[in-house]
C-alpha cells in the first residue's frame, strides 16, 4: 500500500540517485534560482519500504512552489497522491497558491498537471537556455527529441 511521509535525512542517498537519474545532478534550477532539493521540505511516497516517488516545495509568503516532483515507479499513483500531500498541506497553513516549472519537452508532465486541474499560468522564453548557465548538466534535447528552451509554470488556486 502506497504511503506518504515527511522527507527525512536519511532518505538523502535515494533522493540524490532519483534526481541525479532525473535531472542530470541533485540540484535544480527554476524560474532562474537554483536549489538544492534535499535542503527543502518535503514527502516521499512509498509502497513496503520502496521509494515510488518524492516532492519538494519551498513557501514563500502565501504561496508554495513545487520544485521537484518525480515518480521513480510511473502509474502508481505516488505523483497524485504527493501533490495532494502539498495541497492539504498549503490549505492547512492558509496558503492560496501552489506553483511549479517544467520545460517545454516534458510533455507527459504537462499533461499530468492539467488533468489534475492545474492551469498554465506562465510562459518563460528561452529559459532552460539561461538555466545552463547554472546547470550545465540540462540537456539540450529532452524528451521525444523536443530541444529544451522553455519554462512553463504552472499554479493550482486552492482559494
Amino acid at each position: 500500500m502506497l504511503r506518504v511521509r515527511d522527507k527525512r535525512a536519511d532518505d538523502s542517498a535515494r533522493l540524490a540517485a532519483l534526481w541525479t537519474d532525473h535531472f542530470g545532478s541533485p540540484v535544480v534550477v527554476a524560474r532562474g534560482r537554483k536549489h538544492d532539493p534535499m535542503s527543502l521540505s518535503g514527502f516521499v511516497a512509498e509502497e513496503d519500504g520502496k521509494l515510488l516517488g518524492a516532492v519538494t516545495f519551498l513557501r514563500e509568503e502565501d504561496e508554495i512552489e513545487v520544485v521537484t516532483l518525480d515518480s521513480a515507479v510511473e502509474n502508481r499513483g505516488a505523483g497524485t497522491a504527493l501533490l495532494d500531500a502539498v495541497a492539504a498541506l498549503a490549505k492547512a497553513q492558509g496558503v492560496w497558491r501552489l506553483c511549479l516549472v517544467t520545460t517545454n519537452d516534458n510533455i507527459r508532465a504537462i499533461r499530468f498537471y492539467q488533468k489534475r486541474g492545474w492551469n498554465l499560468c506562465g510562459f518563460y522564453r528561452d529559459a532552460a537556455t539561461a538555466a545552463r548557465k547554472l546547470k550545465p548538466q540540462i540537456p539540450l534535447t529532452g524528451q521525444d527529441g523536443i530541444p529544451v528552451r522553455h519554462e512553463i509554470e504552472f499554479e493550482l488556486r486552492l482559494a
